[in-house]
């Protein structure tokens, strides 16, 4: 009975969770002007309107473009600190390790507050590389979590056997640590994209107005007046956010099935 009652209770508490998103996607389909559920019809013409607005196509353009940026270099200091701190014998590691962590504890408001007035005296404000900047201290962390536990369970006895079978450096990173480390890496890259792409804090206090981010322009768009765009442009987000959380579990599937595969 009471395995049951969990159940429900789960299943009720994930129903919550998704309903407003089921809302969004369904009122992203109205005919109408304004904001209405259930709406009455369907409609594209609100994605149409989103596809050939250069406001929003703009703010997707500066999106993705610090996504990838803050992907791409977080994913690189994410990897040099990982190994330090997994490899690495010095004192202080895990004061190290617990600073790192600090950004996802610290609310991401006082982050902001704090990054602003610094980027104040630095002239970083508004910038596209002060942004990006801001975003690796919220993507680091996931990066580093990722990365250290794939390296604690990777084993080097591989890479001291392809070595002392004469490969060199770049060959051993190439054939035997990459494609261990492939499946964590792809993982950790998704996550600082999506993390980037989906904040809103930072990019009110750190980015241009003239410039602003997706989630941005539309807190803008929420400021001066609400229609079904702005639904359009949630679903968009959204759908961007499940592809890559999809890629995760997929790349992570295939993994476990390979593995399966060579040692069954």
């Amino acid at each position: 009975m009471g395995h049951y009652c969990l159940t429900g209770f789960s299943l009720l508490v994930l129903f919550f969770l998704i309903a407003p998103i089921l809302i969004i996607i369904a009122v992203s389909f109205s005919p109408g002007e304004m904001i209405m559920f259930p709406p009455k019809g369907l409609s594209l013409r609100w994605y149409h309107n989103y596809f050939n607005d250069p406001n929003w196509m703009g703010a997707t353009h500066v999106s993705i473009v610090v996504a990838l940026l803050t992907a791409i270099c977080s994913l690189v200091l994410g990897i040099l600190v990982s190994i330090g701190l997994v490899r690495g014998k010095f004192i202080g590691k895990n004061l190290l390790r617990a600073l790192l962590m600090g950004p996802l504890i610290v609310p991401k408001i006082v982050t902001a507050v704090g990054l602003y007035f610094l980027y104040m005296h630095l002239r970083l404000l508004g910038s596209l590389m002060g942004l990006v900047i801001a975003h690796m201290l919220i993507a680091v962390p996931y990066v580093v979590m990722i990365m250290t536990a794939a390296l604690y369970g990777f084993d080097r006895r591989l890479e001291w056997a392809a070595r002392s079978l004469g490969a060199s450096s770049p060959k051993v990173l190439w054939y035997v640590s990459w494609p261990m480390l492939r499946p964590a890496v792809i993982s950790a890259a998704l996550f600082a994209f999506i993390e980037s792409f989906d904040d809103i804090i930072l990019s009110l206090f750190l980015s241009q107005l003239t410039q602003p981010t997706l989630p941005r322009q539309i807190w803008v768009n929420v400021q001066q007046f609400i229609d079904p765009t702005i639904a359009a442009v949630s679903t968009m987000m959204t759908l961007v956010s499940v592809l890559g959380l999809g890629l995760v579990v997929m790349v992570q599937w295939l993994t476990a099935r390979r593995t399966k595969q060579m040692t069954g």
